[in-house]
Formats: C-alpha cells, sequence, structure tokens
C-alpha cells in the first residue's frame, strides 16, 4: 500500500484549500493543479491515493458550505473523466450524509447527465447505498420515485440492484420494499419488471415467508403481466407454487400458458419440498 509522505500531505492539503479559496470563484475547474506535481506516477498517472487523498480534503471544506461549489462538483463529474467522478461521488456522499434532502436535485442531475452503466453504478454504490443505510425510509422512496420517472433502463437496472444490496444489510426492510414495489407489477417496461423478479429472489435468500406471502396474496391472478413475473421470480418448488403453475397451466390464455412452461422448467431445477 503507497503511502503519502507528511511533507506532501501537507502540500496537497495547502494546495486543495488554495484551489477551493482562489480557483473555483474564476471558474477554473482544473483541479489537477492541485496534484500534478507530485513526482510519482503508477502507469503513466497520478496514484489514486493521492487523488482520493485530495478528494477528503476537498470535502472537509465544501461539506460546510455546498452551495458555493455545486457548479464545480457537476462539472467534474461530466468533464473530467475518472478522477472528477471518483471526487464528486466522494465528497457529494458525504455532503448528502451531513444534508440529507438538501442536495438530491445534484444527484438527479448526474444521474440524468451520465449514460454509462458502469459510471451509473458507482453513483448509486458509493451515493445512494451509504444514503439509505443512514436514512432508510427517505431514500428508499427516493429510489422508487427515480425507478417510477427515470427513462434510462440503465438507471432502473442499478436502482434496483441497489434496493437489492440494501435488503442483504437490513432484512428487516423486505416487507417495506417489497410493498412499495406493488405498483409497478403491471408496467410493460422490461427492465422494472425484471427489477420485481430481482427483489423477489433476493427476498426468498433473506426471508421465504415474505416471499411465500407474495406468491399467496397473486395465486388467483390471471393477470399475464403478474404471472410471467411469479414465473421468472420461481426460487424453490414447493407445493404452493406447484398448485399455482398447475392452475396457470389450464388457462387458454397463451402469455399465461407460456409462462407456466417456463415455470414448470425451473420448478425441476430445484428439490420438492
Amino acid at each position: 500500500m503507497m503511502i503519502i509522505t507528511y511533507d506532501w500531505q501537507q502540500r496537497l492539503r495547502q494546495d486543495t484549500l488554495d484551489f477551493l479559496e482562489h480557483k473555483i470563484p474564476d471558474k477554473d475547474y482544473d483541479f489537477e493543479i492541485i496534484y500534478n506535481a507530485y513526482p510519482e506516477r503508477v502507469n503513466g498517472e497520478v496514484p489514486q491515493p493521492v487523488i482520493t487523498y485530495v478528494a477528503k480534503e476537498m470535502r472537509k471544506v465544501i461539506q460546510n458550505d455546498p452551495e458555493t461549489y455545486i457548479d464545480f462538483l457537476l462539472y467534474i463529474q461530466k468533464k473530467k473523466g475518472e478522477n472528477g467522478k471518483k471526487i464528486f461521488n466522494y465528497v457529494i456522499s458525504k455532503v448528502m450524509l451531513k444534508h440529507p434532502g438538501d442536495y438530491d436535485d445534484i444527484f438527479k442531475k448526474a444521474i440524468t447527465d451520465t449514460h454509462d452503466k458502469s459510471e451509473i453504478k458507482k453513483i448509486f454504490d458509493n451515493i445512494t447505498l451509504p444514503l439509505l443505510k443512514k436514512y432508510p425510509d427517505k431514500y428508499i422512496n427516493d429510489i422508487i420515485n427515480t425507478i417510477r420517472q427515470e427513462p434510462q433502463d440503465d438507471v432502473i437496472d442499478c436502482a434496483f440492484a441497489t434496493l437489492c444490496k440494501y435488503l442483504k444489510i437490513n432484512k428487516a426492510k423486505a416487507k417495506t420494499i417489497n410493498h412499495k414495489i406493488d405498483s409497478f407489477w403491471n408496467s410493460e417496461n422490461k427492465m422494472i419488471r425484471n427489477g420485481i423478479v430481482q427483489i423477489l429472489k433476493c427476498t426468498y435468500k433473506i426471508d421465504k415467508r415474505i416471499y411465500r406471502d407474495t406468491y399467496r396474496s397473486y395465486q388467483s391472478t390471471y393477470n399475464p403481466n403478474f404471472i410471467e413475473i411469479l414465473s421468472d421470480s420461481i426460487s424453490e418448488n414447493s407445493q404452493l407454487i406447484r398448485e399455482i403453475v398447475e392452475r396457470w397451466e389450464k388457462s387458454g390464455n397463451i402469455r399465461i400458458k407460456k409462462a407456466a412452461y417456463t415455470a414448470e422448467k425451473t420448478l425441476k431445477k430445484f428439490k420438492r419440498t
């Protein structure tokens, strides 16, 4: 592990303060000036621990007066490559943890302006997931609203994946999250439906009772959308599931029959219980 010497820590700290005080007011956002003089390189680039150190020093200042730095943060997230995104994610995550709800618009704009799935995932992992851990009720609702309003499939996919990651951390919220996604079951958006399947499979791993209650609540439905979701979410070969699938097999609806056929193939992968 690379260690930044004390002298260089002091220099980077002072250069960061000078940059924030003198360059930001002039809209000079070329933060690379802070660390370009650092003598070591890894594959021709300034070592990542140096970038992280600068990000931490920026955060100490910015979190006390975020409004002053919003344009800077949005600019570096969009225009300053990997290091800009890394600094943005780190600083914004700390700012939003300290000021919950006050800077959600910055997060939403960053999501809207990002079209690379790997970068969207980093935003959710680095910013949204820590917020979920600390303020679950607020940010579960925010993610649900993002899924409802967001046209980008990659954002929807990452939003559902983040809910699954959170469920593994806080199993007590499984019922709440499953209840919140009820309104999406009739969606024609394939990514949303895939997300519901993802949540149900995740729920099975952490709370089988809630998973089975979901199947019980929909066991009499003949809505093809609902049945396709249930078919794709099968995670066990239980009597409950078998009886539901048998009911689907008797339907005259082509989509339901197809879902039943898929369900039968899935059931064979699991041991009967």
